[in-house]
């Protein structure tokens, strides 16, 4: 099993209700409404811009979706099965976060991993 996938494991493990927004906040999904806080954390833990991670972001059954990839251009996405369909990866578009340090959510998160 590779760090990402290990990371993405232990993150899935640490989601919490709290750390989402209105309008996923109760959703019976256990991933919805996660993508960015999951994809903000992940980023982060693996070494950000510096190690070659992407950030992306797609509507996808008429949701927003962010993900990531790595310098290989392997998609990292912690939340894609939230979907019934699969997400198209190609159709995403290259973003950034809303803060340049990881937010209170992602590192709430992320310290539930140490």
């Amino acid at each position: 099993m590779s760090e990402s996938s290990r990371l993405i494991a232990k993150l899935r493990d640490a989601l919490t209700d709290d750390l989402r927004r209105p309008p996923w906040r109760g959703s019976p999904n256990p991933v919805a409404g996660h993508c960015y806080v999951a994809s903000e954390a992940l980023f982060h833990l693996l070494g950000g811009r510096e190690a070659g991670i992407t950030i992306y972001f797609i509507h996808h059954e008429n949701q927003p979706h962010w993900f990531l990839r790595d310098g290989s251009a392997v998609v990292l996405d912690p939340t894609a099965d939230q979907f019934a369909t699969p997400v198209p990866y190609e159709q995403g578009r290259r973003t950034g976060f809303l803060t340049r340090e990881p937010s209170r959510r992602a590192r709430v998160l992320m310290s539930r991993l140490v």
